[in-house]
């Protein structure tokens, strides 16, 4: 039976998780919990994130860089979700909710989950319909990183992914969401034309389907869209619980549908 999900895991779930880690596109660093309040990760030689860069409006026109680096990570996650899990389910926790953190009952994720309802989502009316979805999603499992977010990966060649204290047993696609979301926010944040990011996605997809071993089919596809979009929804819920209210959200919210769209028409959904 799958242990239950819990926030982090501790340096003997951490280490079941290395042992079966792949090598492939990015790299993972290890990590040391210190205490329960602290964990230390190896050194990577930068002191930036990968989200400082997709963010940034130098990189909007970079289109080697970014297919490097979404294709790296596309064959990282193609092959952690590939894995074998019958070992693993009975020792790491059950990720299927979602974000450990925000599916937990302390104050933030309460509050982001306030945040949540709060929200003017009349603004991006599809997305926002899409992440009330009620339909029955796919049931596939996987070795999950639990949060693949561009803030816990760091731009070396290749890039170096750090995180895995969510790491657990759960829906593949939440991985893939978490990073498309982020894909999409960028786009929307720096001017990116639709055509541009539409390579970008399929550079992306192409490469983790491959790495997979299988096509996504069109329930996947849908559900890719889902989840997406609910982690969109969320970054911005977190953002206005963190510094309150923001009047900007009116211009960013319908800019980030049109984005959302985008990969809507590339999954098919």
């Amino acid at each position: 039976m799958q242990r239950p999900g819990g926030i982090y895991l501790d340096n003997a779930r951490l280490a079941d998780v290395f042992r079966v880690m792949p090598e492939a596109g990015a790299v993972a660093v290890p990590v040391r919990v210190r205490n329960h309040v602290l964990a230390a990760w190896n050194p990577v030689p930068t002191p930036a994130l990968l989200c400082d860069r997709v963010f940034d409006a130098a990189s909007v026109g970079d289109d080697g860089w970014w297919h490097g680096v979404l294709g790296g990570l596309a064959r990282f996650l193609g092959a952690l979700h590939r894995l074998p899990v019958d070992d693993l389910v009975d020792v790491l926790p059950d990720r299927s909710s979602g974000s450990a953190w925000l599916a937990s009952d302390d104050g933030a994720a309460a509050g982001i989950r306030r945040a949540r309802d709060l929200l003017p989502s009349h603004l991006a009316p599809s997305m926002a319909e899409q992440a009330r979805w009620p339909g029955t999603p796919p049931r596939n499992i996987a070795l999950v990183h639990g949060r693949f977010s561009t803030g816990v990966c760091a731009p070396t060649s290749p890039v170096a992914i750090l995180g895995w204290r969510e790491a657990g047993i759960g829906d593949p696609l939440g991985d893939v969401a978490y990073l498309m979301g982020e894909v999409l926010e960028a786009a929307a944040l720096t001017g990116v034309a639709p055509r541009a990011l539409r390579l970008r996605i399929e550079t992306f997809l192409t490469r983790y389907e491959t790495s997979l071993g299988r096509p996504l089919n069109t329930a996947e596809g849908d559900w890719l869209g889902v989840l997406t979009a609910r982690r969109v929804i969320d970054h911005y819920a977190q953002a206005t619980w963190a510094l309150g209210p923001d009047d900007t959200l009116r211009e960013v919210l319908p800019e980030v549908e049109r984005q959302w769209l985008v990969l809507s028409e590339v999954t098919g959904s």
